[in-house]
């Protein structure tokens, strides 16, 4: 019994700058609806979401929602808050895809917190 894990596959990549930490990458792979797709989640050492992107999307276009909604994610942190209907409005025709894209980003900056410890202040 039990579930299907939520994602297939994530793999981090620590980012370094003249030898200091100043972000880690997550490569989030998991299925939609049918067909997988990797999300890049991108957090600073303040805990937040820097990047979000689609690298690889399995489903048919229309079900991708576009730049500008992913783009609602930058700065934030992992908060009760970081879900749908609350911090991160839906998508009108891609609402699993929302939904992924969400639970992706809650999964990224959780692992960061257990990799790396408590952010720091900003």
């Amino acid at each position: 019994m039990g579930e299907e894990p939520a994602s297939d596959l994530i793999i981090s990549y620590r980012v370094l700058e003249d030898g200091e930490p100043k972000a880690t990458l997550f490569f989030d792979t998991h299925k939609v609806r049918t067909a997988s797709e990797t999300i890049l989640i991108a957090v600073s050492e303040t805990g937040a979401v820097q990047k979000l992107k689609t690298i690889a999307f399995g489903e048919p276009r229309e079900y991708l929602p576009r730049q500008a909604w992913f783009d609602q994610f930058l700065g934030r942190k992992l908060s009760a808050r970081l879900a749908l209907k609350q911090d991160i409005h839906g998508v009108t025709g891609a609402t699993i895809t929302a939904r992924k894209t969400t639970s992706a980003a809650r999964r990224a900056l959780a692992l960061h917190r257990v990799l790396f410890g408590k952010p720091t202040a900003e």
